[in-house]
């Protein structure tokens, strides 16, 4: 950067010669526009040199006890100097670690709640950049939960996930580098200062028996598990999820939970919210290392029935055996036992418990490929809802639709959705104007106003790549889909904004997604430039367009 600096005075001082000797005015402004192809190319950050030495070794956003903090590690033979170095999160205000040191083989951490601590905020419930810097260079950063910025990652897929309660984003093998974040890093428990390791897990526990259907109600679905092995497995930590990347959120097995020798483990869906598909669905066993120890899918259910292992095979059998050896019952009469379907209006059905069947009607607030390949959703004026298809079947709708659609409650990150499975679970009614945004503040956003099209105002406190906060009476982040076209505005922090979008659920918290141009709309810009160094570049700039004004102006005569 300091490099580029001196260039642009180089020229600037070539402008200024060459017109004090009143050269040709066509000099200068070709000089100018030079200049401004270096403004326009000139990188914001430099890389580091491959190879360079300290990492992003850990990151814990939200740890069981204490504040958030973030781990480096020294994996050279040499103690290093931070004194150049700063750490930050590509927005806020570097944390400089200037007086510190690290010793070789040795680990550094720092928090947020030490008095010398970073000043920004480790996401929990949206993608997060952290980024560690030598002077200008960027020695190392990592990305989390599908970093979208075209200055430091314009790569999202090769994020890993975002790091949930008491867990921490942990290099893979210690130290390690591929340059590829989801390759070099885990989500795993946290190890502050001390060395990240896979610790290793048993594999004979296995998943035995799934009931994604069960006659009695959707709060008896459940996914036994059984341990082949010759002893007790510790099964603390371990998670029971439906589909990777999607579906129900994963279910982690309470501490001190053990399976015995030979023994089975039933886990209903009541304790662990594991909603299975009627129209076929995944039920996998992770460990704690993140890796998939057991899984095992089903192209439809049977009502009543369990999928149950026998020797090598699966098989559907009216005997359901929860922690017990299974037993084959094939089925011999069929009946149709099929329970009422509740007929009620969203906010009726969103009241359901995850896994009841309801029919609900509803006005189309964004088509089925906006937002997502897999959902769309709809709202009837006074509640919204996700309309959720796996298998992405849909029929051809448009915005002002008002259908009428049949399938099974569920949630998916504390976001409620109505689960459909064939194409004729939605019924075309009739067509309206699409709908206008209902005009709200941003501390009067929540469950009221989840899955409808709303509209607030407020003023940008960050801003990167498809991803930017506002605030007015609260805070709330804006996510822009690439499904959508919607190309974002030139936007600096403290410019007002209008912001229309579907409210949607992540977490415990709330985000809203836009979904045409005119969603993204600045009221008034705050005129503040993004950096340093941009108000660097707009003085070099009035300077030189000064120098040519004063060799422009003829000089006065002396009398």
């Amino acid at each position: 950067m300091f490099g580029e600096k001196n260039k642009l005075q180089k020229i600037a001082s070539s402008c200024l010669l060459a017109m004090t000797k009143r050269k040709y005015i066509s000099y200068a402004i070709m000089a100018l526009f030079f200049i401004g192809v270096i403004f326009v190319s000139a990188p914001k950050a430099k890389a580091a040199p491959a190879g360079d030495q300290v990492v992003i070794n850990e990151i814990c956003p939200k740890p069981d006890a204490g504040n958030a903090w973030i781990e480096l590690y020294n994996p050279t033979n040499d103690n290093i100097d931070l004194s150049e170095y700063t750490i930050e999160d590509g927005t806020h205000k570097p944390k400089t670690l200037d007086g510190y040191s690290i010793l070789a083989k040795e680990y550094f951490v720092i928090d947020k709640s030490s008095p010398n601590g970073f000043g920004f905020v480790l996401n929990t419930a949206s993608a997060e950049l952290v980024i560690l810097k030598k002077d200008t260079l960027i020695i190392d950063q990592v990305s989390y939960g599908k970093w979208d910025d075209p200055v430091y990652d314009n790569n999202p897929d090769d994020d890993p996930p975002i790091p949930g309660q008491g867990k921490s984003l942990s290099r893979i093998p210690n130290g390690s580098d591929t340059n590829t974040d989801n390759i070099d890093f885990r989500v795993l428990t946290p190890t502050m200062g001390t060395e990240n390791k896979l610790l290793p897990y048993s594999d004979p526990v296995i998943i035995n028996e799934i009931v994604p259907q069960p006659a009695d109600g959707s709060l008896n679905e459940y996914i036994e598990l059984f341990n082949s092995g010759s002893g007790p497995v510790n099964l603390s930590s371990w998670q029971i999820d439906d589909i990777s990347s999607g579906g129900s959120s994963p279910y982690t097995i309470p501490d001190g939970t053990m399976i015995a020798a030979g023994g089975y483990l039933s886990f209903y869906n009541s304790i662990d919210h594991i909603s299975l598909n009627d129209s076929g669905d995944w039920a996998r066993l992770i460990d704690p290392n993140g890796d998939e120890k057991s899984s095992i899918n089903y192209t439809s259910s049977k009502r009543g029935q369990s999928y149950s292992k026998f020797a090598g095979s699966w098989q559907w059998t009216t005997t359901l055996t929860p922690n017990v050896e299974n037993i084959l019952t094939v089925e011999t009469v069929v009946a149709d036992l099929d329970a009422p379907i509740l007929q009620t209006d969203i906010a009726g059905a969103r009241n359901q418990p995850d896994g009841e069947t309801v029919q609900i009607i509803g006005i189309v607030s964004v088509a089925p490929g906006k937002l997502s390949t897999q959902y769309f959703y709809i709202q009837d004026g006074n509640s919204g809802i996700q309309i959720y298809n796996y298998n992405k079947d849909f029929p051809t709708l448009t915005v002002g639709d008002q259908v009428q659609i049949t399938g099974e409650m569920g949630s998916i990150s504390n976001e409620r959705r109505l689960k459909i499975s064939q194409l004729s679970d939605i019924i075309i009614l009739s067509t309206h104007p699409p709908p206008e945004p209902t005009k709200t503040t941003i501390s009067q956003v929540g469950e009221s106003f989840e899955g409808q099209y709303i509209s607030v105002i407020g003023t940008v406190t960050k801003t990167s790549g498809s991803t930017f906060y506002i605030h007015g009476s609260g805070e709330i982040q804006i996510s822009i889909r690439e499904g959508t076209g919607i190309k974002k505005p030139t936007m600096h922090v403290g410019d007002k904004v209008q912001i229309a979008g579907i409210l949607s659920q992540y977490g415990d918290s709330y985000r809203i997604l836009p979904i045409i141009q005119s969603d993204v709309r600045i009221i008034s810009s705050s005129g503040l430039p993004n950096s340093g160094s941009s108000v660097l570049y707009t003085l070099i700039i009035s300077a030189i367009f000064s120098w040519i004004t004063l060799a422009i102006l003829p000089k006065r005569r002396r009398i």
